[in-house]
C-alpha cells in the first residue's frame, strides 16, 4: 500500500470511527436519559468504548490522515434529510448508520496492510449486536411514546369472568387501580 492509498485509508477509518461514535453515542443518550434503561445504556457505552479505544498513536494518525476541509462530501445532503425528526426514526437511522460504519470498519480491517488496531470480527460482532440493542431500544421507546397518547386506564367488566363475584366489587377494586373509565 503506497503512502497516499494509506492516507486515504486512515481517513475512511477516521470518518466511520467518527459516525459510530457519534451514533453510539446519541442512542445510548436516549437509553439513558430518556428510557431510564439501565440495561441498554450500559451495552451501547461498553460498545462504544469498545470500539473507539483510547490508543493515542493511531488516534494520532487518524487526525494527521484527516481533512475536513477538503472533504467533498461535507455539504451533500441525502433525499428526505428532513431538519425534524420523530424521536423513533431518528433512533433508526442512528442505529442504521453505526450499523453502516461498523460494516466499513469490518471490511478495511481485511484489506491487506490494513493497521493491526482493527479486528474485521469484533466490528462483525458489534453490528450484529447493535441490531439486537436497535429492537429492543426502537420497542421501548414506541411503547413509551403510545402511553403518552392514552389519557388513563379504561377496563371493562366481563361478567363470566367474574366467577360470581360481584360487579359492584369487581368496578371497586378497578378504580383502586387507577382506571378512569369502566
Amino acid at each position: 500500500m503506497t503512502s497516499l492509498e494509506a492516507r486515504q485509508t486512515l481517513r475512511i477509518i477516521d470518518a466511520n470511527l467518527n459516525r459510530i461514535g457519534e451514533g453510539l453515542r446519541l442512542l445510548e443518550d436516549i437509553a439513558r436519559l430518556l428510557l431510564n434503561d439501565v440495561a441498554l445504556t450500559q451495552q451501547l457505552k461498553t460498545m462504544r468504548h469498545q470500539i473507539i479505544k483510547d490508543d493515542w498513536s493511531f488516534h494520532q494518525q487518524l487526525l494527521q490522515a484527516r481533512d475536513s476541509d477538503g472533504d467533498v462530501g461535507i455539504n451533500i445532503e441525502a433525499l428526505g434529510d428532513e431538519k425534524q425528526r420523530e424521536l423513533p426514526t431518528m433512533v433508526v437511522a442512528n442505529a442504521r448508520r453505526v450499523q453502516e460504519a461498523l460494516r466499513v470498519m469490518e471490511e478495511l480491517a481485511k484489506m491487506p496492510g490494513t493497521t493491526p488496531e482493527l479486528d474485521s470480527e469484533k466490528f462483525k460482532q458489534a453490528r450484529f449486536n447493535l441490531y439486537t440493542i436497535e429492537k429492543a431500544l426502537l420497542s421501548k421507546l414506541l411503547r413509551q411514546e403510545k402511553t403518552k397518547h392514552i389519557p388513563g386506564l379504561y377496563a371493562i367488566i366481563d361478567s363470566q369472568a367474574l366467577n360470581r363475584r360481584s360487579h359492584i366489587e369487581a368496578a371497586r377494586q378497578i378504580i383502586r387501580g387507577g382506571a378512569k373509565i369502566i
